[in-house]
């Protein structure tokens, strides 16, 4: 029997799209689990708040800003969403 192919999760969450997110695999063969997550590169951006300027770390991935990344670990082939 074959061994199933092993992904790292990463879990992320969208700038501005009230808490959607979405998880991303990455195959284990070809990604340590700090290149997985090395994918998402880190982006300084702005806001206000109490009519302040606020800088804060934002993530970009595939076209994507994200505003929060988290690393789940890893699945096998057979445990991915699809969605």
């Amino acid at each position: 029997m074959a061994s199933e192919e092993k992904f790292h999760v990463i879990s992320a969450k969208y700038q501005g799209w009230e808490n959607e997110g979405e998880d991303f695999y990455f195959p284990v063969n070809f990604y340590s689990k700090e290149e997985a997550i090395a994918q998402f590169v880190s982006v300084e951006k702005f806001t206000v708040r109490n009519n302040r300027i606020v800088p804060y770390t934002a993530y970009e991935y595939d076209g994507n800003t994200f505003y929060t990344i988290i690393y789940r670990g890893i699945v096998d082939e057979s445990e991915l969403k699809y969605y």
